[in-house]
């Protein structure tokens, strides 16, 4: 995968992950904003239960008190009216009433000035529960109920005790639409609201100014009541908004951070590795001055100088080979042709060691001849492979060489011919692989003696097709296979002494192929001695192969 590809996956994936966490930490913000809504409500809902709680307590108390106070037990007197006046000017009670131990009320006191208490006094309150409860010698709170007047009225009792003994109730009443006692609980946060209800009805509440609302409950435990907590909703979206703006803001922040540092990237650096490879292919197809010039940071532009020089110094050298060859193919070839000429001139005329002499220059210089036209190959394998990869069918080729090579010599010097060729073996490789198989029979035809054995095999695997050459003759020098196949470097010592393989290597790696040169010892082929040459190819992808159908001569 091109890097350029690569480069945008990393970068999309960096995006697409930046994105996420943003996402999911708004969404764990979001969660925290909720959860902290909560639980505030839940601890302003525990705190004016609380609240109310002490306040109630607070009051049952003030009536206990009341409840030994003997000026409340004077029954009809001037005294009990004056105590019970002071009682309800003390408190927070909105009235107040004692009840003798028949449930009669001897005295009634009031804030509201439009209700007289003489209409009260005398009633009989008997059949009511919050005096039955005093009177049985338990305090009570009453449930809410309406009043005479028209409001709601809580009634706390408590048992009127005078030596012991039960004479009668204190009981203290609180109007719920105008007293004290639902004041400042839900505290000054306008957002805030709080109700009171029973099971059947709402006492209190100051949540109606909200659409809508986070509620949390608590219950109290001096009576059946419960207290509702109230967050206006929109106060709380108001709060997640803000916070969806602010990471709005840090998203794009830190998204638009990873655009410009990944564009500051692939302009400085995947820009120019695309452009640096861009060059490489220039000088691989001997386009040595194409290609574009690096700018930028100061190590891109000593490998743009490098790439000038190494440009400069491939075009020079190309040049070199190719007036070495224009000098082989005519300059020393005309003059070779000369010497050849006057040769076989002398041969013709001169006898005895003189002719032997003209016969020996003439040979000789036939096989200049021949070694420069082999030269001339190298020519051709200047221009680089195309963009699409050359097929050839090595089973063919091969076969094709092969019966070409048993038709050449002389009757009695016919090679020995073992071939195993599969039906197809197509192979990444290009039409001079011919001359490779050529030059491999050439050099067994020379230097394996007369009627050689020979051993040619075409295979395939999933991935190579392999052409094995071997030969029972003296086989080739160690030191110069060591040179041919790169294990040695070429000195003035070690050095090979003709062309041919060299010529084969060039072939091979031209297509990205291997020449293998195996020693005597791992030579697994049937010939034990002589030489084995091994040339290998990539396998074609499309290719059809078959290993069944061998052929055999």
């Amino acid at each position: 995968m091109r890097l350029v590809y690569r480069f945008g996956i990393v970068f999309l994936v960096v995006v697409l992950v930046a994105g996420a966490v943003l996402v999911v930490t708004f969404d764990a913000h979001r969660t925290d904003v909720e959860e902290q809504s909560n639980t505030s409500v839940a601890d302003r809902a525990a705190l004016s239960a609380s609240i109310l709680d002490d306040r109630l307590e607070e009051q049952r108390r003030t009536v206990a008190v009341g409840g030994i106070n003997p000026d409340l037990a004077a029954h009809g007197t001037d005294r009990q009216d004056e105590a019970l006046e002071r009682f309800v000017a003390s408190t927070a009670f909105d009235g107040a009433s004692v009840v003798d131990e028949e449930g009669t009320v001897r005295s009634f006191e009031t804030t509201s000035p439009e209700f007289e208490s003489e209409t009260v006094v005398g009633s009989d309150f008997s059949d009511r529960t919050y005096v039955q409860r005093a009177l049985a010698g338990e305090q009570h709170v009453s449930d809410p109920f309406r009043a005479q007047t028209g409001n709601t009225v809580v009634i706390i009792s408590a048992p009127l005790v005078i030596d012991g003994e039960v004479v009668g109730s204190v009981n203290g009443g609180s109007q719920l639409e105008e007293t004290g006692l639902f004041g400042g609980l839900s505290g000054d946060d306008e957002r805030e609201a709080v109700s009171v209800a029973t099971e059947t009805e709402t006492l209190y509440s100051t949540a109606d100014r909200f659409d809508e609302t986070v509620s949390h409950s608590a219950d109290l435990e001096t009576v059946d009541w419960t207290v509702t907590a109230h967050r206006d909703r929109a106060a709380v979206d108001a709060r997640i908004n803000r916070l969806a703006v602010f990471q709005a803001v840090s998203g794009v922040a830190l998204l638009g951070s990873i655009v410009v540092f990944g564009g500051w990237v692939y302009r400085s650096k995947i820009r120019r590795i695309s452009q640096f490879a861009d060059r490489v292919r220039a000088l691989e197809r001997r386009q040595y001055d194409a290609g574009p010039s690096f700018e930028g940071a100061t190590e891109w532009r000593r490998i743009d100088d490098a790439l000038e020089r190494l440009g400069t110094a491939l075009a020079r050298r190309e040049q070199m080979l190719l007036v070495l060859n224009r000098i082989l193919r005519h300059n020393l070839r005309n003059s070779l042709n000369v010497v050849a000429g006057r040769a076989s001139d002398l041969e013709d005329r001169l006898d005895g060691p003189e002719r032997e002499s003209a016969r020996e220059i003439r040979l000789v210089t036939g096989e200049l001849l021949t070694l420069a036209d082999r030269a001339r190959m190298t020519e051709k394998l200047l221009d680089p492979v195309g963009e699409e990869s050359p097929r050839i069918d090595l089973a063919a080729v091969v076969h094709e060489r092969i019966v070409q090579f048993g038709l050449s010599g002389a009757d009695d010097a016919k090679p020995n011919l073992t071939v195993t060729i599969p039906d197809r073996a197509v192979a990444v490789c290009g039409p001079e692989v011919a001359v490779a198989i050529d030059e491999l029979l050439a050099n067994i035809a020379d230097h394996a003696g007369p009627s050689p054995t020979v051993d040619v095999t075409v295979e395939t695997d999933d991935d190579i097709v392999r052409i094995l050459v071997a030969d029972d003759g003296p086989g080739i020098p160690e030191d110069e296979a060591a040179v041919i196949t790169g294990n040695r470097k070429i000195s003035q010592v070690s050095h090979t002494g003709g062309i041919g393989l060299w010529l084969v290597d060039w072939i091979v790696s031209q297509y990205d192929g291997r020449l293998l040169i195996p020693s005597k010892e791992s030579n697994s082929t049937t010939i034990a001695d002589g030489a084995t040459v091994v040339l290998e190819f990539a396998r074609a992808p499309e290719s059809t192969a078959d290993d069944g159908g061998e052929e055999q001569t």
